[in-house]
């Protein structure tokens, strides 16, 4: 039997739940930080391609080309800042 939910009047039959550009954009960001830390590449895109397809499947609307360049510009401006950080001036 299918899990049927109403929420607002409105059917989700085995759908994650809407998610709007600002969660795209604060998730990009978050992504854009396990970049940086994540200690194995490979799990980083792992963890990217399973976040893309629920993005995906949440919003048909979703925006792949926008949310790679979110997430690599807010990776970029990390990086940045994180080497002002370390190495300072004399």
């Amino acid at each position: 039997m299918q899990q049927v939910t109403r929420t607002a009047n409105k059917l989700l039959i085995n759908r994650p739940p809407y998610m709007t550009r600002q969660h795209f954009i604060m998730l990009a960001d978050e992504l854009a930080h396990d970049k940086v830390y994540y200690g194995s590449p490979i799990s980083y895109h792992e963890k990217l391609e399973r976040m893309i397809t629920y993005c995906q499947a949440s919003n048909p609307k979703f925006n792949l080309s926008s949310f790679k360049t979110r997430i690599n510009e807010t990776y970029t401006k990390l990086i940045n800042e994180l080497g002002k950080k370390v190495g300072g001036t004399i």
